[in-house]
C-alpha cells in the first residue's frame, strides 16, 4: 500500500484550504476590496468635487476681495473729495465772514471817526464863540466902538 507521509498530508491540507480559500474566502475579499476600492473611488471623486467647490469659492473670494478694494478705494476718494469741497466752502465761508466783519468794522471807523470831527469842530466853533465872547465881556468899550464902527459902515453901504 501507499505510505502517506506528513508532507503529503500537509500538501493535500494546503490544496484544500487553497480550494476552499478560493471558494469561499476569495469571493468575500474580493468583494471587500471591490467595496473598499469603490469607497476610495466615491471619495477620491468627493474630493475632486470639494476642490473644485473651493477653487470656485476661492475665486469668488478673490472676486468680492477686489470688489471690496475698488470700493473702499472709491469710498477714500470721494470722502477726500467731500473733505476737500467742505475745507473749499469752509475756507470761502470764513473768508466771506470776515471781509463782512471788515467792511462793518471800517464803517464803524469811518462813522466815528465822522463823529470825532464833528465835535472837534463844535468845540473849535465853541471855544472861538467863548473866546470871542471873553473878549467882548472883557473889553465893553470896544464893544460899544465896534456896534458904532459897524453901524456907520451899514450907513455908508446905505447911502
Amino acid at each position: 500500500m501507499f505510505h502517506f507521509d506528513e508532507k503529503f498530508w500537509l500538501a493535500i491540507a494546503f490544496f484544500t484550504f487553497g480550494i476552499f480559500a478560493a471558494k469561499y474566502l476569495w469571493p468575500l475579499l474580493r468583494k471587500g476590496l471591490d467595496n473598499s476600492s469603490k469607497k476610495i473611488a466615491e471619495e477620491i471623486l468627493a474630493a475632486k468635487e470639494m476642490k473644485k467647490n473651493a477653487e470656485k469659492l476661492l475665486a469668488q473670494a478673490e472676486k468680492l476681495y477686489q470688489e471690496a478694494a475698488l470700493f473702499a478705494a472709491k469710498l477714500v476718494k470721494e470722502t477726500e473729495d467731500e473733505v476737500r469741497k467742505l475745507a473749499d466752502e469752509s475756507h470761502q465761508l470764513l473768508a466771506d465772514e470776515v471781509s463782512k466783519r471788515k467792511a462793518a468794522a471800517l464803517d464803524r471807523i469811518k462813522a466815528e471817526e465822522e463823529s470825532a470831527i464833528r465835535e472837534l469842530k463844535i468845540k473849535i466853533v465853541n471855544s472861538a464863540i467863548g473866546k470871542l465872547m471873553a473878549e467882548l465881556n472883557l473889553n465893553q468899550e470896544g464893544h460899544e466902538k465896534l456896534i458904532e464902527k459897524t453901524l456907520n459902515n451899514l450907513g455908508k453901504t446905505l447911502h
